[in-house]
């Protein structure tokens, strides 16, 4: 069994809420539960195809050699990401 993390988006949520729903899940969650406030976090379910799309930005972004170190970190760790979620993808189609 897969230890894949799932994600849950509630629109209209609140903290409270999330916290009660997050203590209910727990006994169910062997590896815990995490709360990501949307004020802090830019939480998004990409599909296949924009994750494509995001690579490619991504690659041309490079490619151009305009961005600065911290930049390039930044978007060599999210092509490290996109890139591994799709090879996982295929691996379990």
């Amino acid at each position: 069994m897969r230890n894949d993390p799932w994600g849950i988006s509630i629109p209209g949520l609140t903290h409270e809420r999330a916290e009660e729903i997050r203590e209910l899940l727990l006994p169910e969650s062997r590896f815990g539960v995490v709360l990501l406030d949307p004020q802090k976090f830019l939480i998004e379910g990409f599909d296949r195809s924009t994750v494509e799309v995001l690579i490619k930005c991504m690659e041309a972004g490079l490619a151009a050699g305009a961005l600065d170190s911290d930049e390039k970190s930044g978007v060599e760790s999210l092509l490290d990401d996109y890139r591994d979620w799709l090879d996982h993808c295929s691996s379990v189609e």
